[in-house]
């Protein structure tokens, strides 16, 4: 397969941070999965990683993953997205519909992430992004990187039953997370031979008690994702902040999560450094 960047990337001449000049001439995949609100460690994670220089050449995301993605292959400055984070919320990106195909329409959110991208389409991207998702009719990965990157992420984010699918063609695309909730082999085949993969899945454990319907519905998808294959033991190095205790929908909690996604980043710091560097 042959990826729409790619004759762009070939012919376009990129920096390079300390780090990269020094590491091999590894390509680096950054796989971020979902977890709903709890995609907020992501951030956390990817401030650490740009304070050591390790940018990746290659980013797919799932869900809440590939909201922060796209926002990072489309240049928006880290420390804006720390911003934002902290003024999200529910009636921003989405509202109650009539129940058909789910209860809550999440085409506020495409508008949203539309303005803060411009309206970018993956090859306006400064590097290049895949936003996983799934065709509910015949229970296919769907991996998007072509046209636009908001509409893309808006059927990466359609939980089932939960949020309303996204009808493309004869494809209803629904949350990638139902079949591949963390896009190791995507990047791979996107052309990175060194995976860093954001896992938030959690850690085994207690998970927080739902208090309403979307909470149950959310908590009882992610337990379910849990318990079907994972690529996780195919990435070069694991981050896995533990967030399993946390909400899945309640975005007060959404420092704290950052700050878990920047602890779990530093402890792998030590062996991205010698993987990437030799030291």
């Amino acid at each position: 397969m042959r990826w729409p960047w790619q004759k762009q990337q070939e012919e376009r001449v990129k920096g390079v941070t300390e780090v990269v000049e020094k590491r091999s001439s590894k390509k680096i995949g950054l796989a971020l999965g979902g977890g709903s609100v709890r995609g907020a460690a992501h951030l956390g994670v990817l401030e650490v990683l740009e304070g050591k220089g390790i940018r990746p050449d290659f980013v797919a995301g799932v869900s809440a993953g590939s909201v922060v993605g796209a926002l990072y292959c489309a240049g928006v400055p880290l420390d804006e997205m720390l911003r934002l984070s902290q003024d999200l919320q529910w009636t921003r990106l989405g509202r109650i519909a009539r129940p058909r195909l789910g209860f809550f329409d999440i085409s506020r959110m495409e508008s949203y992430l539309d303005d803060l991208i411009e309206g970018r389409t993956f090859d306006q991207l400064s590097t290049p992004f895949a936003a996983v998702t799934v065709d509910i009719l015949c229970g296919q990965v769907v991996v998007l990187c072509e046209g636009s990157v908001s509409r893309a992420v808006r059927a990466s984010c359609a939980l089932p039953g939960a949020f309303m699918p996204l009808e493309d063609g004869d494809r209803l695309l629904v949350d990638g997370g139902l079949i591949n909730n963390l896009p190791v082999s995507v990047v791979q085949d996107m052309g990175a031979d060194y995976v860093i993969a954001v896992d938030l899945g959690g850690v085994k454990g207690e998970h927080h008690r739902p208090r309403n319907i979307l909470e149950m519905w959310s908590l009882t998808y992610y337990t379910l994702i849990s318990l079907t294959h994972s690529e996780a033991d195919e990435a070069d190095c694991l981050i896995r902040p533990d967030v399993g205790r946390f909400n899945l929908v309640d975005f007060s909690q959404t420092e704290v999560l950052i700050e878990e996604g920047r602890r779990m980043a530093e402890a792998a710091v030590p062996q991205l450094l010698h993987d990437l560097t030799g030291k």
